[in-house]
């Protein structure tokens, strides 16, 4: 007997299209971790980011300081997906600040194969001081 419907039914072809979402693997981590794991990559992702930063000019010039706290999201491929305002400094110009220098250092290096992650969050704070 043949059955129409379950001929027009692909076997399992949709699964190479559309992998399962547990393969979809993600991690959250502070940007000062010592975890071995991802010391280096992070090392590389906060000297990019340092090699640009600079207290805003009007804050600067406003005795504004404060401590922002964001979290960025890097792809397999080092692009930024996402950047979020975790904690405000109470300053719009240290905040848009920070996210400004941020979405600069972007691209960052692809991901290392073996975390095997389609994204990892990193979290990050920005100490803003005036020396005395």
């Amino acid at each position: 007997e043949e059955n129409p419907a379950n001929e027009k039914r692909p076997a399992g072809n949709n699964r190479s299209i559309n992998p399962p979402p547990e393969t979809a693997r993600e991690d959250t981590v502070d940007i000062g971790s010592a975890d071995v794991k991802y010391a280096a990559y992070l090392s590389e992702v906060k000297k990019k980011i340092l090699r640009i930063w600079k207290y805003p000019a009007a804050a600067y010039e406003k005795n504004e300081e404060g401590v922002v706290v964001i979290k960025l999201s890097i792809d397999a491929g080092g692009a930024l997906t996402q950047i979020t305002l975790v904690n405000s400094s109470g300053f719009d110009s240290l905040d848009s600040g920070t996210l400004d220098v941020v979405n600069a250092a972007a691209p960052f290096q692809p991901l290392p194969g073996q975390y095997e992650l389609s994204r990892l969050h990193i979290i990050a704070s920005f100490n803003y001081r005036m020396k005395d």
